[in-house]
């Protein structure tokens, strides 16, 4: 379906549609391609599955999607701790506000103790009817709400498993996963978990909760209390909104003392005490060590990087592949690199290393700064400073959302200081956790930016002027003696 009317024509389906409150039935049959997560590929539980929806109705779907994300966010309806399907919130975010909340109770020396939970299928089993419900209670009215309504019920999918298909089956509960209104309605609908603790701090990214927990050993056995006293409240949460927690996948990890011996219950099992957590695609210790981490994405870069240098024999398609495939999994997340040992960053900086020595097939005649301006490729402790610093712009300019707060140095007597023009308070610390943080430590590279380059008002002005002074080797050495993360740019090998 094409041509100069289309638009016309999909505007008219789209309005009769939302006036009559009715969802298309021939957009209601989807295919659905089992994804592997993880664990034995022999059983089912282990899929998760991608509905493949119609185009025209995704077009439709974004549409409603954005007017009730703005209703949402106008009337304030989505809780602060919620991170996932909301514009200008992500993983990044998330993570963010969690490690700024941990580090701060380590360098309080006192005790961080960290729930985890997982919902099983939680997107395939919201009730509608108890959705319905949600919906009514956050303002939806007809013909939306029933629009919403139709758009749930009477539909069917068929799975796909190569070239086989399956028959017909009706979905009775679940929102669509695949689809662009799916999310946010089960955000809507999972909203009010964080009720359930009044005393823990809590983190939302769509179904994956976690909750922190601050005390100290004399304070320990009352906190142990109330946290159990908190999980009892969100299991008969669940239970109430037809939610099952997996307790096999929950559990609890105390940053700050490992000989912490006491026993939580979820759903009359012991929920075990983690040594370590893989948290949004990070992994990390009870001593928030990334060591693992690293290793983890080490080593599958370099799966990835050996295919492509066995396989493809033009420079320009393996420089490309290594961008696409390989460089992103370096820079996942990159703050965190703030907070990593000096070798980790070696090893991951070493990936590169090796494959700009490879794609040139040079030893060590040429070094390294040289080989990556002949590839046409930024060293990676660069690109990470370039974007660590545009992230920190957004967060200052309140362009990302974040509940942690950067806040301009007012001191009187430097007011008037043309170098001192919109420079942030560093933060006081007591320990090498909260120094290493990435708040902390790019407060220290924004500050020894230029003053335009601080002043910039617009993001694409910043990252002009940003791009500028990064060609400045003083700069960049000055930058790197701060975050001592970043000293990869003085190694050139």
């Amino acid at each position: 379906m094409s041509g100069p009317d289309i638009q016309t024509l999909l505007l008219k389906i789209y309005t009769l549609s939302l006036e009559t409150g009715t969802y298309p039935e021939t957009w209601k049959v989807t295919y659905v391609l089992p994804k592997h997560k993880s664990g034995p590929r022999n059983l089912v539980e282990n899929y998760r599955p991608i509905n493949i929806t119609p185009v025209i109705s995704r077009i439709m779907e974004k549409v409603i999607q954005n007017q009730l994300s703005d209703h949402l966010l106008k009337e304030d309806l989505i809780d602060p701790s919620q991170h996932g399907f909301i514009r200008t919130r992500s993983c990044s975010t998330c993570l963010i506000d969690f490690f700024n909340e941990v580090t701060r109770i380590r360098d309080q020396k006192k005790l961080a103790i960290i729930l985890y939970f997982d919902i099983k299928k939680a997107f395939d089993k919201v009730p509608h009817n108890l959705l319905i419900n949600r919906l009514k209670s956050v303002g939806i009215i007809n013909p939306l709400l029933q629009w919403i309504k139709s758009f749930l019920t009477n539909r069917y999918q068929i799975t796909k498993v190569n070239s086989n298909t399956s028959t017909p089956r009706p979905i009775t509960s679940g929102v669509v996963q695949g689809s662009v209104l799916g999310p946010l309605l089960f955000i809507i609908y999972i909203n009010n978990i964080c009720k359930c603790f009044s005393t823990g701090k809590t983190y939302l990214y769509a179904d994956d909760l976690k909750v922190i927990y601050k005390t100290d050993i004399s304070d320990l056995r009352s906190t142990m209390e109330t946290i159990q006293r908190e999980l009892n409240m969100v299991n008969d949460w669940c239970k109430r909104w037809r939610l099952e927690l997996n307790t096999e996948k929950c559990g609890w990890l105390c940053i700050g003392d490992t000989s912490l011996k006491t026993k939580l219950t979820l759903s009359n099992h012991t929920l075990p005490r983690l040594a370590s957590v893989t948290d949004l695609g990070v992994h990390y210790s009870h001593s928030l060590n990334f060591s693992e981490h690293i290793s983890a994405k080490a080593s599958k870069m370099r799966k990835l990087l050996g295919f492509i240098l066995r396989n493809f024999y033009q420079n320009e398609s393996k420089i490309l592949l290594y961008k696409v495939c390989v460089r992103p999994i370096a820079e996942y997340c990159s703050f965190l690199f703030s907070n990593l040992r000096v070798s980790d960053i070696l090893k991951v900086e070493g990936i590169q290393r090796d494959f700009t020595r490879k794609v040139l097939k040079t030893d060590l005649v040429i070094d390294y700064s040289s080989r990556c301006q002949i590839l046409g490729i930024a060293p990676l402790w660069k690109r990470r400073l370039r974007s660590n610093l545009i992230l920190y712009f957004k967060l200052l300019k309140n362009l990302t959302y974040s509940t942690c707060k950067i806040i301009l140095a007012r001191d009187s007597h430097e007011y008037g200081l043309r170098n001192k023009v919109s420079t942030v308070k560093v933060e006081k610390y007591r320990s090498k956790t909260r120094e290493n943080f990435f708040l902390t430590k790019y407060a220290i590279i924004w500050n020894s930016l230029p003053s335009e380059t601080r002043m910039a008002d617009e993001l694409h002005t910043f990252v002009k002027l940003l791009d500028q002074a990064l060609t400045c080797t003083d700069l960049a050495r000055t930058n790197t003696s701060a975050p001592h993360s970043d000293i990869i740019g003085s190694l050139h090998v």
